[in-house]
């Protein structure tokens, strides 16, 4: 053996018995410490937001105050638009056209279709942002309750699954769009935990409302 390669292969066996012995002093340091802390979770879990969300009755409470604001709306918006036909009855069966009693009626007719026009405007707005608003509290609350159910049960990750069927697409860009949002192909059944998730955030909510 050359002297170059002799003195390197010294080197090398050098540094491993000075990592050796670091290792070995600290395992010594170190033989009183308390134990490690316990091992991270390794169980894995599946959930399907889109049947979780439509049986939250939390959601579906959501969906009778929306659809109750809508139809107060649609009550007031079809008010206002009897009382302009009314108006522009009126304005053709009891005044000359050109008349000053004509013109100033005009006036009020084009004032009350312009409110209605309004009035829809912000009643699609209003119910937008409310659907909005509830609906990005559910989300926040669903994402709460898989994180208390998954820390509870020693899940460590929680996939989104999706609704498997196709038959709803009609054409070939929904079934090309549908195949390629898909997020997990399979899974074994008793990784879901939708319905312990469902159930137990309708618990929650029920109770929530008790006084």
């Amino acid at each position: 053996m050359k002297l170059a390669h002799k003195s390197a292969l010294a080197a090398l066996l050098i540094m491993g018995m000075t990592v050796l012995s670091r290792g070995q002093a600290t395992a010594r340091g170190t033989a009183g410490a308390p134990a490690a802390a316990n091992p991270p979770p390794t169980k894995l879990a599946v959930v399907n937001i889109v049947d979780l969300f439509d049986g939250l009755s939390e959601k579906l409470a959501a969906d009778r105050d929306i659809q109750k604001m809508k139809t107060d709306f649609e009550d007031q918006s079809g008010k206002m638009k009897a009382a302009i036909d009314a108006s522009d009855q009126t304005l053709k069966t009891s005044f000359k056209p050109g008349s000053a009693e004509y013109r100033q009626a005009q006036n009020d007719l084009l004032k009350k279709a312009m409110d209605l026009q309004s009035y829809n405007s912000y009643a699609q707005q209003m119910l937008f942002m409310e659907l909005r608003l509830r609906t990005a509290d559910i989300y926040r609350k669903i994402n709460d309750a898989v994180a208390k159910y998954a820390a509870a049960n020693g899940i460590a990750l929680v996939f989104v699954a999706d609704n498997s069927s196709v038959d709803s697409a009609t054409t070939q860009e929904q079934l090309q769009a549908m195949v390629t949002v898909r997020k997990i192909l399979y899974f074994h059944p008793d990784f879901e935990i939708t319905s312990k998730i469902k159930q137990m955030m309708n618990t929650e909510y029920e109770l929530g409302k008790k006084p």
